[in-house]
């Protein structure tokens, strides 16, 4: 085959041409700007954070001179640095956006940080943006259904490289032979393994898709250098369908599948996995109907399998010993809020982790696979909570669309308001007025600098 093209990354050029600025609908150009909001509103709760300090530091060199510019930071970086750190940051506390697939879950949002810097790099606006972040919102969700990466062997982040890649390469203004290039540079060096999310979770968890976000812009730039790649890099002898044993399921790259994957996201409210979002809400219910009844002596949370491997599958879920397993842990984030009535990032400091009262609910918690909760994923992450008390009386209730998902979605306001409330610490609420102007009016945004610059203290 070596004188052929790869189909697979035909495809994928294809579908990222298929959801070009032009072609968007209103809604979804609303969309772009809902979630960049969303975002920007995550990276500025987290820039005081140890982790996305640590990679602001690594990205600057301590000199901050550069193309682009950093989130809620003065200093400067270069193109593929400034996506990696400002990926850590919008990344950082888990609470951005999230894609639901059979074959596995992952956030887009995440790689809103490569199309900034590939925006601000090449000295394009916000139509740029919006183009761009379609893009990698697409690519995102169509190779999370079609490479089937699953739970145990290759982590969610391999797709993002390769969004990543396409979505810089469409704001630099490449052809299709540049994008093809772009998919081979980003896919062929970056495999990452899902051991990032299994068992005690460290600092890396927070950082893998911002890497991934590094590595699509490297490999853009290097296309739009004139570097070409492997040319097979699916089908061919040593690609991806050899090494990992898996065929591209060519019909989830097909244009016009679905709806625009930039209007299909879902939000978060709480800092914690996309699984526990509706058990949150449970928990929350459930505590506010049995407040000074006794002490718990049972719960019993419903989900289905691929929830219960991923929150609860590990040792480390039921004893988190850090901020990352924590926030990965659907018996802890459940016992956190049947014990406090709520969940926000108080619950995940060092002294939380020990919190005696948690503890206790923990050692009466069980996580059980039930068969609703089964039959109605991936449609919706559907939750089932009983709690019974020492007293005897027993409270239950389920979620099936939690407040934020794209069947319930949250309204702009809200959005608005649960950025506002995570900037706080780094920006006045006038300085926060201007940046969500801005947003809102993404179409009109002139440069990416200007964008970047409203973030700063």
């Amino acid at each position: 085959m070596s004188g052929d093209r790869d189909p697979v990354v035909d495809a994928v050029v294809e579908l990222a041409r298929s959801v070009a600025h032009e072609k968007l609908g209103e809604a979804e150009r609303h969309g772009a700007s809902r979630m960049l909001l969303d975002s920007l509103g995550c990276a500025l709760g987290a820039i005081a954070e140890p982790v996305p300090r640590i990679a602001r530091d690594v990205a600057t060199g301590g000199i901050g001179s550069g193309s682009c510019g950093l989130i809620g930071d003065r200093r400067r970086s270069d193109a593929d640095l400034a996506a990696f750190a400002n990926g850590v940051a919008i990344r950082y506390f888990d609470l951005n956006d999230s894609y639901a697939s059979p074959h596995g879950v992952g956030h887009p949002s995440d790689y809103i940080a490569a199309v900034l810097a590939a925006a601000e790099d090449s000295g394009r606006g916000g139509r740029e943006v919006i183009g761009g972040m379609a893009v990698a919102y697409e690519l995102f969700a169509a190779l999370t259904d079609a490479l089937q990466l699953g739970v145990e062997g290759w982590d969610h982040v391999l797709a993002g490289s390769i969004a990543s890649a396409v979505a810089a390469g469409v704001v630099f203004g490449l052809d299709d032979a540049g994008l093809r290039q772009c998919v081979s540079l980003a896919m062929v060096p970056n495999f990452p393994l899902q051991a990032t999310r299994l068992g005690e979770l460290s600092m890396w968890k927070g950082c893998a898709a911002g890497n991934a976000s590094r590595g699509g812009v490297f490999a853009a730039r290097l296309a739009r250098a004139g570097l070409s790649g492997p040319p097979l890099p699916f089908v061919g002898r040593g690609g991806f369908e050899a090494v990992v044993g898996i065929e591209v399921d060519r019909e989830a790259l097909r244009p016009g599948r679905r709806p625009p994957a930039i209007g299909q996201s879902h939000l978060k409210r709480y800092p914690s996995g996309y699984f526990s979002q509706g058990a949150i809400d449970a928990a929350i219910e459930l505590r506010s109907r049995l407040d000074g009844d006794g002490s718990i002596a049972a719960v019993q949370v419903g989900t289905f399998s691929y929830g219960a491997k991923v929150m609860a599958g590990d040792p480390e879920k039921w004893r988190p010993a850090t901020r990352e397993s924590a926030d990965h842990s659907l018996p802890y984030v459940v016992a956190t809020a049947l014990v406090h009535g709520d969940l926000d990032l108080r619950r995940f400091a060092p002294e939380a982790l020990s919190d005696p009262a948690v503890a206790e609910v923990l050692r009466v918690l069980e996580v059980q696979e039930d068969p609703e909760c089964a039959a109605a994923w991936p449609e919706t992450v559907m939750t089932k909570l009983a709690v019974t008390t020492r007293s005897g009386r027993r409270e239950e209730t389920q979620v099936r669309f939690y407040r934020g998902h794209a069947q319930n979605p949250m309204s702009d306001q809200e959005i608005e308001e649960k950025a506002r409330g995570l900037a706080a610490g780094a920006l006045s609420d006038q300085a926060f007025r201007s940046l969500a102007d801005r947003v809102w009016g993404l179409e009109e945004l002139a440069s990416v600098e200007e964008l970047l610059s409203l973030t700063w203290p």
